[in-house]
């Protein structure tokens, strides 16, 4: 089978989640991507912060790697070569010159201090596409600061609108600044490639937290950019109730018609008709006002039926009333396995490991996960004998500390 990205040379030396998803995601189509990571192992491994990888148990790393660390890392080689070091950057270098695309995610001027920075790789591949992320960008007042999810959904005016009016601060439950990021980045790298493919120019992009946070609010900043309108903690929907989820027996509901005109039909077939004369919630503005007063009158209602008795009820009335699933029902739900949503890997350690599949399906050059997430430094040697290291240099750069090398066999995606 040919990958759509099958030839194209990644070198990943990206950490924790944003970064590492986008280059796993270009590893899904088929690129080749050497993950670059510390000689003690990435602390991220063990869902541990990027500062802590003291801490990482390297001699089990594997059995105890965290499932998203998985994830965001599947289908790679790992390289474990400490670039501080003389030896290690020039192990780093003669990847670079080699490879088509480099993602870095240290904070502005780390890179370039290490020697690995855009201008000293350009010089010896000015056709390579090189990707930084970055929390807040590459300039201005806290662009030096470390960034992670949980500070762009501070930063962006994210928890400013979640939660009901009053009621204590909240935060989205994952990291969904890091995944956009992800995203974004996979997004700028194949925008590159495709211009190279056109012009033969290689260049530097960056991407960052903060604008992939933005991004996500992307309706939001538009009313208030366009005319001024502030969205603040508008409670469990952004339009007025009955849009929404509610609380039925067995689980949550989401409902959407019976604003306007569906109202007084809504309140009907719910079994709460005297809510329709309630000056209250007579209009969809009132219910706004109003929404966390008539949610909770909802949520009693609805929770005298179980959610199938309630999308019965909804479809015998034209209207639409559709099951809040959890994790484990959406798992096994038909629609996943129709769509091939959900994919199976071997680890060497961990055995069989179920993940997400790809969300872009090409009919002609479809990709897939090239395999489990590597074990610490299970390619370093592979690497380095590709690059013309003999197998005496490579145990006495071990020995100097500079690199770490661990052979094991893994079995490929089922």
């Amino acid at each position: 089978m040919v990958y759509p990205l099958e030839g194209i040379k990644v070198l990943d030396f990206s950490i924790a989640v944003a970064a590492p998803f986008g280059a796993a995601m270009l590893a899904d189509m088929g690129a080749e991507v050497i993950k670059v990571e510390r000689v003690q192992g990435e602390a991220q491994r063990l869902g541990l912060p990027a500062g802590m990888d003291e801490y990482l148990e390297t001699d089990t790393a594997g059995a105890n790697d965290k499932a998203d660390w998985m994830a965001f890392n599947r289908g790679k080689k790992d390289l474990a070569v400490d670039i501080r070091h003389e030896k290690g950057r020039e192990i780093a270098l003669k990847l670079a010159e080699r490879s088509d695309v480099i993602i870095q995610s240290f904070r502005p001027g780390v890179a370039e201090r290490l020697g690995i920075g855009y201008e000293a790789i350009s010089r010896i591949n000015p056709k390579v596409i090189y990707c930084s992320f970055y929390g807040y960008g590459e300039s201005g007042p806290v662009a030096h600061r470390a960034g992670g999810d949980m500070w762009s959904q501070a930063m962006s005016g994210m928890v400013s609108v979640l939660g009901y009016p009053g009621g204590a601060p909240t935060m989205v439950p994952f990291p969904l600044c890091d995944h956009l990021g992800g995203v974004l980045v996979a997004y700028a790298v194949m925008t590159a490639l495709f211009v190279r493919e056109r012009t033969g120019t290689g260049q530097a992009i960056t991407v960052n937290n903060l604008d992939a946070a933005l991004y996500l609010q992307f309706s939001g900043f538009s009313e208030y950019l366009a005319g001024g309108r502030m969205p603040y903690k508008e409670g469990r929907s952004y339009q007025p109730p009955p849009f929404g989820p509610f609380r039925a027996k067995d689980g949550d509901v989401m409902t959407i018609f019976g604003t306007g005109p569906m109202w007084r039909k809504f309140c009907e077939v719910v079994g709460v008709p005297h809510l329709a004369d309630d000056p209250r919630f007579a209009t969809d503005e009132a219910r706004f006002a109003h929404r966390e007063e008539i949610g909770k009158v909802l949520d009693e209602a609805f929770s005298k039926k179980t959610r199938a008795e309630w999308v019965q009820v909804f479809r015998e009335a034209k209207m639409r009333c559709d099951p809040c699933l959890t994790y484990e029902e959406v798992c096994a739900h038909p629609q996943l396995a129709a769509n091939e949503t959900i994919c199976t890997v071997e680890h060497p350690l961990r055995g069989e490991i179920k993940m997400l599949g790809l969300p872009v399906k090409l009919k002609k050059t479809p990709g897939r996960p090239q395999g489990p997430a590597p074990l610490l430094g299970q390619h370093t040697e592979e690497i380095l004998l590709a690059l013309g290291y003999t197998k005496e240099e490579i145990t006495r750069l071990e020995r100097e500390g500079v690199i770490r090398t661990r052979r094991i066999d893994i079995p490929r995606e089922k």
